[in-house]
């Protein structure tokens, strides 16, 4: 029981930009896709990405990669409920993957650094950290905190089990891409002052 499994978690509605920002298309390429396809591109376990009301322009954002796309029905619920959704899947994992749809620059790099560290320390849930501020994806052995994992609810997600078993946590450099998603018109303005062309998608 080796397997290290992604889940990302991208039911959220995008009520404070308007419309679909997993779709917004970032030199050509959907949100979505530049977050999910580091993980499926790793040739790792299964990647599970966690849709809402919103699974089909996420399904089409993701044709082509390695990866299972699957509707959370209670995703109004809080990102708890996210994470509860992936874990019948998942459930042959040693550890898993964890991140969010509306964060797209996740280097590969990242993600050998961080299993590496995995299988080298005692560690069981690895963090990236950017100027004292932690970001994603996040690293977790899951036996130890599936039962966890399955009681959670509302919108904390993972962060109150991390919190519970902070001596648990292995902190490792990353760069300030592992703090950036998308939740504002100002970060869309901020991708396109970087120099991205960035396009409203379908959804």
């Amino acid at each position: 029981m080796s397997t290290i499994c992604t889940v990302i978690l991208a039911a959220g509605v995008s009520r404070r930009l308007g419309f679909n920002k997993l779709t917004v298309r970032i030199d050509s390429e959907a949100v979505i896709r530049r977050a999910v396809a580091p993980f499926a591109e790793a040739a790792l376990g299964e990647v599970i990405v966690v849709a809402g009301n919103d699974i089909s322009p996420v399904a089409s954002a993701l044709d082509g990669l390695n990866v299972r796309v699957i509707r959370n029905e209670d995703h109004q619920k809080g990102m708890s409920t996210s994470v509860k959704a992936s874990l019948p899947w998942i459930r042959d994992a040693a550890a898993v993957f964890f991140h969010l749809g509306d964060k797209p620059f996740v280097r590969k790099e990242l993600l050998s650094d961080m299993i590496e560290q995995y299988h080298k320390t005692q560690k069981s849930i690895i963090i990236p950290v950017y100027e004292g501020m932690k970001g994603h994806p996040v690293l977790m052995r899951l036996d130890p905190y599936r039962k966890e994992m399955e009681d959670l609810d509302g919108d904390k997600g993972l962060r109150e089990v991390i919190e519970k078993y902070s001596t648990d946590v292995l902190f490792i450099e990353g760069d300030e891409d592992i703090l950036f998603d998308i939740d504002t018109p100002e970060d869309i303005e901020i991708l396109r002052k970087r120099g991205y062309r960035v396009e409203k998608g379908q959804g």
